[in-house]
């Protein structure tokens, strides 16, 4: 029979409090003076400032506010009057992406594809590229050079 390692503690009993779980609140404005303010189940007085532990923007912020987008909270110390924004909750299929930079790079494992309405582009992974839409239109200010292994028109 092996040795009891005595470093090894076992799991707190059932009398240990219970640690407090995520709420569901919502971002009610953002403020430049009091910072992002939230509300949630069971606040005592109307929307608190709360502390981010994610990455957002101002704009994002602001955003949210105006839609009053859902927030997971949590409370440092159980303090419902600190209250810290773990996560926005999203929407299925809602999802935006503002991105500024020189180079933007998407990446797919299957497939990559851009819609809005009727038109879309799809980049495929064994290297095909569908521009689909009601209308296409090509300009160019130089030449608009069309290459490939043979060109069908119609």
């Amino acid at each position: 029979m092996a040795a009891r390692n005595p470093s090894l503690k076992l799991a707190p009993s059932s009398s240990a409090p219970a640690l407090p779980s995520t709420v569901l609140g919502c971002i009610t404005a953002y403020e430049p003076d009091r910072g992002v303010l939230v509300d949630f189940p069971g606040n005592p007085g109307g929307p608190v400032p709360a502390r981010l532990l994610i990455g957002v923007s101002i704009e994002a912020l602001r955003r949210a506010a105006a839609s009053r987008c859902p927030a997971a909270l949590l409370f440092e110390n159980g303090d419902p009057t600190l209250p810290l924004i773990a996560g926005l909750v999203q929407p299925p299929g809602s999802q935006e992406a503002r991105v500024d930079g020189e180079r933007i790079v998407l990446t797919g494992e299957e497939e990559i594809e851009l819609r809005c309405g009727d038109a879309s582009i799809s980049l495929r992974k064994d290297g095909k590229l569908v521009i689909r839409g009601a209308y296409v239109e090509t300009r160019a200010k130089g030449m608009n050079r069309i290459k490939g292994g043979s060109v069908q028109i119609n």
